[in-house]
């Protein structure tokens, strides 16, 4: 394909998940599912690279990098190109090729429910592949680039003798042209994306829902959730990669990545795989910038990427509520629980005044998590937000010698929204190595009703 039409081709999508088999490598034997960090200042250091041109041991090179799914159950990462109009099956730890389905097996495809074949027109512009993990299926959406005769088309592939294998197509309308797609483990739904938008798609009824979009991204060329399904990692045209909060579709602060340091010139997907040797999930991205020359053993490579960075986590212990609301108590006139819809994950912490006067609302982290090691100073965050808007909120960070107060650091009259907003306060210790801190938010003379909600705690270290 030519730069010029590739500048105007849609683009596409990694996808890759895994779990390591019993005959995999030492190194490769079962993977701890960890997530991503819980950071707002992450760092991506470069592991690896998978080379396609050619694959490890082999002749065989891939032509094009448009898409790529991870297959849980077989250790697979599957890689996808228009030139070649072929998927290829790949260990996504040692790039070893396992197998080539080639655009024979494509074109072959009956249309599903009974029709006629796929031909080639269909198989054209294989652009971004989806894994549903719970019905072992994977999906391959071809768009219509770069001739007026490439008809878009979603492809789907089930499991006959051991292995997945073409089995049929859905045509899609002419404007269709996915060029992402991931699979949700929270509502087993498929989602695609072309330009700013996002939509469901549903194979048997092929049928997809209304679109809707996410504030600060368009340009989706990839796309896969995280492991916990919490979280939906985006690389767009600009090389740039994206984390965003599925629960509240907002961007989540300090994950816009920029992926050319390492290299990345046309990013075509994002995938999350747990590290074969455990810790955080590593990120794998797909660059399909054509220009590179045939022998440059980064053309169409995957780059394999860990993932750091200061967390409250770290620190702070429970700080998502995520599990429980253990750690936290309630002051004053306030009762404490733990809801569904959360900032950082699917559950966040309520503050509620049950009672029928107005009095202080607070929240308090109990015990005191964080013994004072170093000078500091620390920083303590907390992201907040009202039932309505309008309520005075004080964040405050305490500093303790055993029983007795040493030291304090408060911002005070933090107007609450109905949007969550993170609000920071910093100490510097005056006793390190002998202290504790203690973190809490209170709103005064709260009325009855819903006092505030809060989520994602941290205290950091400089």
């Amino acid at each position: 394909m030519s730069p010029q039409a590739k500048s105007r081709s849609p683009l596409r999508r990694v996808t890759v998940r895994v779990l390591a088999a019993a005959a995999a490598l030492a190194i490769l034997a079962s993977p701890a599912i960890a997530d991503l960090p819980s950071t707002q200042s992450p760092a991506l250091s470069l592991v690896r690279t998978i080379q396609t041109r050619p694959f490890v041991g082999t002749s065989t090179f891939a032509r094009d990098a448009e898409g790529t799914a991870w297959v849980q159950s077989d250790n697979s990462l599957w890689l996808v190109g228009d030139n070649g109009r072929s998927a290829y099956e790949v260990n996504p730890y040692t790039g070893v090729l396992k197998r080539v389905i080639d655009r024979t097996a494509f074109e072959a495809a009956p249309r599903f429910g009974g029709g006629a074949l796929a031909g080639p027109d269909r198989s054209g512009d294989l652009e971004s592949l989806a894994y549903d993990e719970n019905s072992d299926t994977l999906y391959a959406f071809s768009g219509t680039c770069c001739t007026t005769s490439a008809l878009p088309t979603a492809f789907r592939l089930t499991r006959v003798g051991g292995q997945l294998e073409v089995d049929s197509f859905q045509p899609l309308p002419s404007t269709a042209d996915y060029t992402a797609a991931a699979w949700s483990p929270t509502d087993d739904t498929i989602y695609v994306g072309k330009g700013r938008n996002l939509r469901t798609y549903d194979y048997p009824t092929n049928t997809s829902g209304p679109t809707f979009a996410i504030k600060g991204l368009s340009g989706y060329l990839g796309m896969d959730f995280s492991l916990d399904g919490n979280d939906l990692m985006v690389v767009n045209n600009n090389q740039r990669l994206y984390r965003v909060r599925w629960s509240t579709k907002r961007l989540v602060n300090g994950w816009n990545l920029d992926l050319t340091p390492f290299g990345i010139k046309d990013s075509r997907g994002v995938e999350v795989v747990p590290a074969p040797g455990g810790g955080f999930d590593q990120l794998y991205v797909y660059d399909g910038y054509d220009l590179r020359s045939s022998n440059d053993p980064l053309k169409y490579a995957v780059y394999v990427f860990d993932v750091s960075g200061p967390t409250g986590g770290e620190l702070v212990g429970n700080p998502g509520f995520e599990s429980n609301a253990n750690g936290w108590t309630a002051g004053g006139v306030a009762t404490l629980s733990r809801v569904a819809g959360g900032h950082g994950g699917s559950f966040s912490a309520r503050l509620s005044n049950d009672g029928a006067t107005s009095g202080n609302c607070l929240l308090n982290d109990s015990p005191n998590w964080v013994d004072t090691t170093t000078s500091g100073p620390y920083t303590a965050s907390l992201w907040v937000r009202g039932d309505s808007a309008g309520a005075s909120l004080r964040l405050r960070l305490r500093e303790y010698n055993g029983g007795t107060l040493v030291g304090t650091a408060q911002i005070s009259s933090i107007t609450l929204s109905t949007d969550w907003q993170q609000f920071s306060v910093s100490l510097t210790p005056q006793s390190p190595g002998l202290t504790t801190l203690d973190l809490n938010a209170y709103v005064s003379s709260a009325p009855p009703g819903v006092c505030f909600y809060a989520d994602d705690a941290s205290i950091i270290a400089a």
